[in-house]
């Protein structure tokens, strides 16, 4: 059954109703992104894995001045495959809620791809899909619902929103959305 097929609440119960992760990254930037810092946190809100990374490319500095996380700050890291193991068993098979999907998995491919390593299988889940059907900003051109960013889910359902770019907080800020919304879909069923 297609996601829009039901409503964004049963959507929202659905994925919840078992255990899940959320996961977040930083970047290299836009052109073949690989990850500089990759965070997961559990169905309770607890890290699971924070950690900045040694990309093997060169940080592009507009993603520098959005993260700011450069080189300098990376030089003293490893490099992913010292996370690998861990990040993989942690994803092995799981529901994953990520926000912004499409992006964050085309970086985890690039990043296992540049060092040959076996991508884990995980389901993941686009929170920033399923918000753009909650906000219901319809465009008509693309005859779609409107893409908002984190800043915007966190302030619909009053949460906030630290350090913004950063892949833990991004992490715990989409955990938050989560529970917010989860918490009113139940108040409303009742």
């Amino acid at each position: 059954m297609s996601a829009d097929a039901i409503s964004p609440w049963e959507e929202l119960r659905a994925i919840t109703q078992r255990p899940f992760l959320v996961l977040d990254t930083e970047t290299t930037g836009l052109t073949k992104p690989e990850a500089v810092a990759v965070a997961v946190v559990d169905h309770t809100g607890t890290p699971r894995i924070s950690r900045l990374v040694r990309p093997a490319k060169a940080i592009e500095p507009d993603a520098s001045a959005i993260t700011g996380i450069d080189a300098a700050a990376v030089a003293a890291e490893p490099e992913f495959p010292a996370i690998e193991a861990e990040l993989t068993k942690l994803l092995a098979n799981r529901d994953v809620a990520i926000y912004n999907a499409h992006y964050d998995t085309e970086v985890l491919r690039n990043t296992y791809r540049r060092y040959g390593l076996p991508e884990p299988a995980y389901r993941p889940w686009c929170v920033m899909k399923w918000f753009a059907r909650v906000y219901g900003d319809w465009d008509p051109v693309r005859e779609g619902f409107r893409w908002k960013p984190l800043r915007v889910a966190a302030e619909y359902f009053g949460v906030a929103q630290d350090s913004p770019h950063d892949a833990l907080d991004d992490c715990l800020t989409t955990w938050r959305v989560l529970m917010a919304a989860l918490k009113m879909a139940n108040a409303e069923a009742r």
